[in-house]
């Protein structure tokens, strides 16, 4: 049928050629590249627009590779909703993981204390410090009680002592019903140990190939399971870019599956016992491209192996360098880009993190936030139920290329110079990862890279966030109670393990008994970073002076004439200066220097930031200044930038100026220092 309507009838046909010529009449002589195309972290160029000429053969291949690599099944089922827990008793964390499957999670991981992710007994100072107090079979069960593992599927998350915990849960899900129906992910990984921690408790290449020898016989009891984990967090979190986090991933993948098939697997099972876990920040199409360009890649490596089958599972978990302390609840709305990104990318399961998860143990709303953002995106929205719903898109399409093609190559680098665990022995992959960090900082100084809620639009009088603090002297005594007597020697096969655990042998027992009590492997670990981190420093340093005194550090503004006049320069400084925890003292505005001097002399304020329009200061900056320095001032900025005239400001009295572009962690910082003392409270 025709539309009578006809709206695009009178229109000329759009072309890109069309479309340029607007756009630079638009810049006025500003260069399109500069104005208009982005640089990617990773050195590639995104344009502004893409059309279907932008096609070539390999971004028309990518979804056909990619819906190869999907079960169709995950299109009715969506992808699984996992939720991690941490509380250290394991009573709340079985209450709190019965809450969570009753009100959709399909999923969980238990993160391990201390304690037990580096082997150590029960008499450690460690227990329930970080993550959950299980160190033998009956904690264990305490966690899990009535909680149905064919059903929902458990992950752990122990660190170093990775073999002996999967010993344990392996002993806990063999003696329940239906055993071989269950798909526990038992995330052993000794690389992503290595690269977080700096330390293994034997040569990374003995880890690796026990590991493998482990998984195998994991394999062969849990054939759903997934035994081998590829963590991809501590690179990203540490400040790798997509490309560089994609590199680390491929080239720690490749050398599990030369070691699982070394050990005797088949290439089609080693690859189906290793997963994929993907840190995904808030740039939304990037995350989306990420998860597609590791699928891709992949499929391009078991290709390369002999394997027949190209599928591949990832579990993406919102990255922690994008959380924030500070304005929390903003954390509701990043988890929610991580999640939605993750699983349009094509993730298999997905980790929200709660939005009060850097600040302590979350409890049921927290919980319940994080559950329902992805059942809102799954039941509601119905993006699970397209294989590849990025697909075709022009953008996308060629956002991946580009990523993956840039991540290859690294990879190649990476495997040319001796490996993933070379590149972390010697230092070079930390150091490659600092120095994109340290670009990264600059623009975060600046705000080329803003901050929602913490360097722009802060709130200095938010509300804090209170967690639960846990009563650790109970939970360790409890956790010693719970301890039995074992005397005998662990084997290091499966079998033996489940076997100690079974008679009540502890995870640092078995842990001891496989690698003895002293790290044999010690590098420079990678240091993880948040984007807000610097921020949240300065406003830690506000909130001391608070809590001390009863007010903030303060600044004065002196408002210059009407509001409408000044409104806009005022608002921009007490953000500036808000962003690092220093209040803005404000007020109608000052037709005349001593009126605003004698307002700043009754504040018993330090410091003074001049804010007006153009044109009223070059009538009245100077003399304010000036008036503001004779009542009192030791410092006075002024919102704006100088030009050409900054040596006939600086000449009046004014000290600094704030403008869009400045490096706001400097200028706070100084400012700070300045009202408090370097150390703090003078």
């Amino acid at each position: 049928m025709s539309d009578p309507l006809k709206l695009a009838s009178e229109f000329p046909s759009a072309d890109y050629a069309s479309w340029r010529k607007l756009a630079e009449d638009a810049l006025k002589g500003a260069p399109f590249d500069k104005k208009l195309v982005t640089r990617a972290r990773d050195g590639f160029s995104v344009q502004p627009i893409y059309t279907l000429y932008d096609q070539d053969d390999a971004t028309r291949l990518i979804h056909e590779v990619l819906t190869a690599t999907v079960e169709p099944r995950e299109t009715v089922t969506g992808w699984d909703i996992r939720q991690l827990h941490t509380h250290p008793d394991p009573k709340a964390t079985n209450a709190a993981i019965l809450d969570d499957l009753e009100n959709g999670a399909t999923s969980i991981t238990l993160k391990l204390d201390a304690a037990a992710r580096q082997g150590r007994e029960i008499s450690s100072g460690e227990v329930g410090v970080d993550g959950i107090a299980i160190h033998c079979l009956t904690d264990l069960k305490i966690a899990l009680d009535d909680i149905y593992t064919n059903l929902a599927t458990i992950g752990l998350d122990a660190g170093a002592a990775g073999v002996p915990a999967a010993a344990l849960l392996a002993a806990h899900i063999a003696s329940s019903d239906d055993a071989d129906e269950a798909a526990p992910a038992f995330n052993i990984d000794p690389i992503g140990t290595l690269a977080a921690t700096g330390a293994l408790p034997c040569s990374a290449e003995d880890a690796i190939g026990h590991a493998a020898s482990v998984a195998c016989d994991l394999i062969d009891l849990f054939p759903l399971a997934t035994a081998i984990s590829v963590n991809g967090a501590p690179y990203y979190n540490a400040g790798a870019t997509d490309g560089q986090e994609l590199a680390c991933l491929l080239a720690s993948g490749v050398t599990y599956l030369r070691a699982l098939t070394d050990a005797g697997m088949a290439v089609d099972q080693a690859a189906g016992a290793i997963v994929f876990n993907v840190a995904v920040g808030t740039d939304f199409f990037a995350g989306i491209a990420k998860l597609r360009a590791l699928r891709m890649m992949w499929s391009r490596v078991l290709s390369a192996s002999g394997a027949q089958d190209a599928t591949i599972s990832i579990n993406a978990i919102s990255a922690e360098m994008a959380l924030t302390k500070v304005d929390p609840w903003v954390n509701m709305l990043r988890t929610t880009v991580t999640s939605f990104a993750a699983g349009l990318g094509g993730a298999d399961s997905v980790t929200c993190l709660p939005y009060d998860h850097l600040i302590g143990l979350p409890d049921g709303f927290a919980r319940r936030i994080a559950r329902n953002t992805q059942l809102i995106l799954q039941e509601e929205s119905n993006v699970h139920r397209v294989i590849d719903p990025a697909g075709g898109s022009w953008f996308i399409e060629n956002l991946t290329k580009e990523l993956a093609q840039t991540a290859w190559g690294k990879f190649q680098s990476l495997e040319a110079s001796g490996g993933i665990l070379k590149a972390l022995a010697n230092g070079s992959l930390k150091s490659e990862i600092e120095t994109v960090w340290q670009e990264r900082e600059k623009r975060l100084a600046t705000r080329r890279d803003p901050l929602t809620g913490v360097s722009e639009f802060p709130n200095i009088a938010e509300a804090k966030v209170q967690c639960d603090t846990p009563d650790l002297d109970a939970i360790q005594a409890d956790a010693k109670s719970r301890q039995t007597k074992y005397d005998g020697t662990v084997g290091k096969d499966l079998a033996s393990m489940m076997e100690a655990a079974r008679a009540g042998a502890t995870i640092g027992h078995i842990f001891t008994d496989l690698y003895g009590t002293s790290a044999a492997t010690r590098i420079s670990p990678l240091t993880p970073h948040r984007l807000s981190e610097s921020f949240e420093a300065l406003r830690k340093r506000a909130d001391a002076h608070k809590s001390a005194s009863g007010s903030f550090p303060q600044i004065f503004l002196a408002n210059l004439g009407k509001v409408a006049q000044h409104t806009a320069r005022a608002t921009f400084a007490r953000n500036f200066f808000e962003a690092g925890g220093i209040e803005a003292i404000t007020n109608n505005g000052f037709d005349t220097a001593d009126a605003a001097a004698k307002a700043f002399a009754e504040t018993g304020a330090k410091i003074a930031v001049i804010c007006g329009s153009d044109p009223q200061y070059g009538d009245m900056a100077g003399d304010v200044a000036k008036a503001l320095k004779s009542a009192g001032a030791s410092m006075v900025y002024l919102a704006g930038h100088p030009g050409e005239a900054r040596d006939s400001y600086e000449a009046a009295g004014i000290d600094e100026f704030i403008y869009v572009g400045a490096d706001v962690l400097a200028i706070c910082g100084a400012a700070l220092d300045h009202l408090l003392g370097k150390r703090g409270e003078k």
